[in-house]
């Protein structure tokens, strides 16, 4: 039998070890080598499994030297293996097989299919690396790799202009983040004399003695969650990210970048605990997050920027359940928001694979024809939206109940009422999507026929469908398997149950989003459009389809810090390298109008200077 040692090291390596066979031989292979992508993840996601059914009680390291310095600290690189770890390589690895298996039919008649398949392979394979790194060092370096893969899956379609930029900026706005965490590990490496992972978790006051240290490098790794979870204020990448496939889309959104950042403060929790006020700001940044993208939903017409938002607006409900101490909801929270999120994206997929639109407005009349995926879009809505059965509504629903706790023991109830309010806004957003681009009848004629996708994208769906009404159940008002199994460190406080009055509200809240969408769509009571209307709905649905004008302000600032520089440059151009250059010129000019006072032409000057020259000579001669 392997040895948990060797099956660690080979779920995150095999994928990438494999990773060049489709781009060189893809040509040679069916469906590009699409058939070895979904082997080396399938086979990462049983070892995955495997892992999960002989996890040992304590946590194992599983590392080797790397690297002797010239200091006393050796580099060790490896593997660390905990309840955390291995929850979040099995999330990843099997959503990233069900979306390889329905790129099989998404992606099969794309050209560079290969170039798809490796890129698929190294993203998934640095994911489950970055999860299950034992140091601070390497899970830098995957995270890296993460962001690397993301720029290149994005901007797979990198001949259209507009997936050229949607790449780029998405590689610009996440390098801000990656500054902050490489700071932050620097700081831990320089004053804390470790990068273990292990002891970061285990002693945090004594690894970094000063509060206020543990607080601005805490604080600086979260700077780079942000980035990659694209979180306030740095979420404008994830939007425009939807210029890439959708299959992309949905594993970056589902089980991998974006949930790298909540991961990350998941894994260090034990350190952010340590550190005075950090999770105050996890826990307002991810509010603000929820509630603003949440508004964001209600106006866009973009199918997939709406689940966009949606992705933003949950991650933001993961930072605030820790930011106020309710760890075990975060992560149960990503992991059912892996899979509805997932489902929602492939649905949203296999529209987009038949209708060739992302515009819900010129969709409509889908529920008839294509059964399966709208369906799977419904369920979707519904465990987003917080409905019960669904896994959703018991993760969301905890997550709520801690807000509040939050706000009853520190007086500072804006954070509940933040993400409550953004209950409404996005049970609306998600429903109107769905009424609009799946209920009504389409209002233009169909240029195709429109049919039900094929059995190897479908069945990826109602998979996933049925994990939405599984997994749920693992953290229940009946059942709590969910929160021990995670409780990876006795350091993290358990998470209350949220009371059944706090159940009761926000599942109004968001029968109330379903009803304001349904009434103002399916039996137009009102018609939304009015609500644009008049100065100030017209403003504020301005501010609010310009994404609260962060993308106008980072322009605005990059343009005046372009031009500044602009100017440095031009001064320093023509007035030091112009100037000394101009100057010498001048200076030998003088030289030469001196000198050509001497050059009379007279053969008398010239035997007068000769005569004056050997006396000087004889003079210097003698003297020395």
């Amino acid at each position: 039998m392997i040895g948990l040692e060797t099956i660690i090291w080979i779920i995150p390596l095999l994928p990438i070890a494999l990773s060049f066979i489709p781009i060189l031989f893809g040509g040679r292979l069916p469906k590009g080598g699409g058939h070895v992508a979904i082997a080396s993840i399938g086979v990462s996601a049983i070892l995955s499994g495997i892992v999960l059914l002989r996890l040992p009680s304590t946590p194992v390291d599983y590392s080797v030297t790397w690297l002797l310095t010239g200091s006393a600290i050796p580099l060790r690189v490896g593997f660390y293996l905990d309840h955390l770890s291995a929850l979040m390589v099995n999330i990843t690895a099997w959503i990233a097989l069900l979306i390889l298996i329905y790129s099989l039919e998404y992606m099969g008649h794309e050209e560079g299919l290969g170039r798809y398949w490796t890129e698929m392979m190294i993203f998934t394979g640095s994911m489950m690396g970055f999860a299950l790194a034992d140091s601070i060092l390497l899970m830098y370096v995957f995270w890296e790799l993460i962001g690397a893969c993301s720029y290149l899956l994005i901007g797979f379609w990198y001949t259209l202009p507009e997936a050229a930029a949607a790449a780029k900026k998405a590689f610009v706005v996440v390098r801000v983040g990656d500054v902050g965490f490489f700071v932050g590990f620097v700081l831990i490496y320089l004053y804390g004399h470790t990068l273990s992972l292990q002891a970061l978790l285990t002693q945090p006051t004594t690894t970094i003695v000063s509060p206020t240290l543990r607080t601005t490098i805490a604080i600086l790794i979260f700077v780079g969650a942000i980035g990659k979870s694209a979180q306030l204020p740095l979420y404008t990448w994830l939007p425009d990210a939807m210029e890439g496939p959708t299959t992309v889309s949905a594993l970056i959104h589902s089980a991998t970048m974006v949930a790298a950042g909540v991961y990350l403060v998941a894994r260090l929790y034990p350190f952010f605990l340590a550190a005075p006020h950090a999770l105050t700001v996890v826990a307002w940044v991810g509010a603000l997050s929820a509630f603003l993208a949440a508004t964001m939903g209600l106006v866009s017409t973009d199918l997939k920027r709406i689940l966009a938002y949606s992705t933003m607006s949950q991650l933001g409900y993961m930072m605030t359940a820790l930011g106020v101490g309710a760890y075990g909801a975060a992560m149960f929270h990503l992991l059912n928001h892996a899979i509805f999120k997932a489902l929602l994206f492939l649905s949203a997929g296999a529209v987009l694979h038949v209708l060739g639109t992302r515009d819900i407005r010129q969709m409509g009349g889908l529920l008839r024809q294509m059964k399966i995926t709208s369906i799977a879009f419904l369920v979707g809505a519904l465990s987003l939206s917080g409905i019960p059965p669904f896994n959703g509504f018991f993760s969301k629903d905890l997550i709520l109940g801690a807000a509040y706790e939050y706000g009853a023991t520190s007086g500072n109830y804006y954070i509940y009422v933040l993400t409550l309010v953004s209950v409404i806004f996005t049970a609306a957003y998600i429903f109107r999507a769905f009424f609009v681009g799946y209920v009504l009848p389409p209002t233009q004629p169909r240029d195709k026929p429109v049919h039900e996708v094929p059995a190897v994208m479908s069945i990826p769906m109602i998979i996933l469908m049925a994990l939405t009404l599984i997994t749920g159940w693992l953290w229940s008002p009946i059942t709590n398997i969910f929160q021990p199994f995670v409780a990876y460190s006795p350091l993290i406080p358990p998470t209350p149950t949220a009371p059944i009055a706090l159940t009761a509200v926000s599942l109004i809240f968001a029968i109330t989003g379903i009803g304001l969408a349904y009434s103002g769509y399916m039996r137009p009571l009102f018609d939304p459009a009015r609500l644009r209307q008049g100065a100030v709905g017209l403003r504020l649905h301005k501010l609010v389809s310009s994404g609260y004008y962060f993308d106008a302000a980072y322009a605005a600032v990059a343009k005046g810090l372009s031009q500044g520089l602009s100017l440095a440059l031009d001064f320093f151009d023509r007035r030091l390298i112009d100037g000394a250059v101009n100057g010498v010129g001048y200076g030998l000019t003088l030289l030469g109008r001196r000198v050509r006072t001497v050059e009379t032409g007279r053969v008398r000057n010239y035997l007068a200077i000769m005569v004056v020259g050997i006396v000087l000579i004889v003079i210097l001669v003698e003297v020395l």
